[in-house]
């Protein structure tokens, strides 16, 4: 026969609700962060501050049909995507305007969204943002017919 407080009761009789984990914030966690580049990867979205991204339109890049190039940064730094030689995908700690740093955004026609680099250094292919699995966003050839090549943005 169990116990009584015992199990996912959090012990004892104290009937008190349970109080959340304050949202962590950027303050509290940037100063952890290295320094340098870093490996980017998906995760379960938690609202946590390495999962928050601002888009906006990049100053100085000339654009393109249709619209301009983004810069993609960590919300509340300038730690931005970038395209890397080997088609990954990591963040640097600024954000300088290089064109493996300027991101175009094209909506699909099922309102999903195709994110390209404008370059991939040392190569000429056009490659986009895909997942691979869940983990790692990498960059290969666009496949109309593949949910790993489309993404959707939620504002917040």
């Amino acid at each position: 026969m169990p116990t009584a407080g015992r199990g996912f009761g959090g012990g004892g009789n104290n009937n008190a609700p349970i109080k959340p984990a304050p949202l962590q914030q950027l303050a509290d966690v940037i100063k952890a962060w290295p320094t340098g580049e870093i490996t980017t990867r998906l995760n379960e979205y938690i609202s946590r501050p390495h999962q928050k991204w601002s888009i906006t339109p990049a100053p100085d890049s000339s654009g393109y049909i249709g619209g301009p190039y983004y810069k993609i940064v960590i919300a509340g730094t300038e730690r931005a995507l970038a395209a890397t030689a080997n088609a990954e995908v990591i963040t640097v700690p600024t954000f300088t305007g290089a064109p493996e740093q300027l991101w175009r955004i094209d909506q699909l026609t099922d309102g999903t969204y195709r994110v390209m680099p404008k370059a991939v250094p040392n190569s000429k292919e056009k490659l986009v943002l895909i997942s691979s699995g869940d983990s790692t966003p990498l960059l290969a050839k666009f496949d109309i017919n593949s949910d790993n090549s489309k993404w959707n943005f939620v504002a917040q």
